[in-house]
């Protein structure tokens, strides 16, 4: 399911400590992110503008193990299935600046 390589680097890279932020790619028309948006909020998700022009790249905290990361990305896979908003790429950040974070990816589509 996810890099736990890439998950094993955010562990040990003194950016993160404990803890770090899910990004999830979110592409889907402007309603179908409209109709998952208060069950993300709920995860304690931030960074949720761009909707109306298709793409959101929500951030929703976690304890960095693999159990909590992985109950994580399965609850937001399910939001987006049911709204129809497809996961692009899953990456670890450090922090919520878009900016300056260190990140890891965790998972991205196979190639074609």
């Amino acid at each position: 399911m996810i890099d736990r390589t890439a998950l094993a680097d955010a562990q040990n890279d003194a950016a993160f400590g404990d803890d770090g932020w899910l990004t999830f790619y979110l592409d889907g028309a402007p309603e179908r992110h409209e109709s998952m948006k208060a069950a993300l909020i709920e995860l304690g998700a931030v960074n949720l503008e761009g909707a109306e022009i298709g793409f959101v790249y929500a951030k929703v905290p976690v304890s960095l193990n693999v159990v909590e990361v992985e109950k994580q990305i399965s609850q937001v896979r399910a939001l987006a299935g049911k709204a129809g908003v497809e996961i692009g790429v899953i990456d670890l950040d450090a922090s919520t600046d878009v900016e300056r974070s260190r990140f890891y990816t965790l998972w991205q589509p196979p190639s074609a």
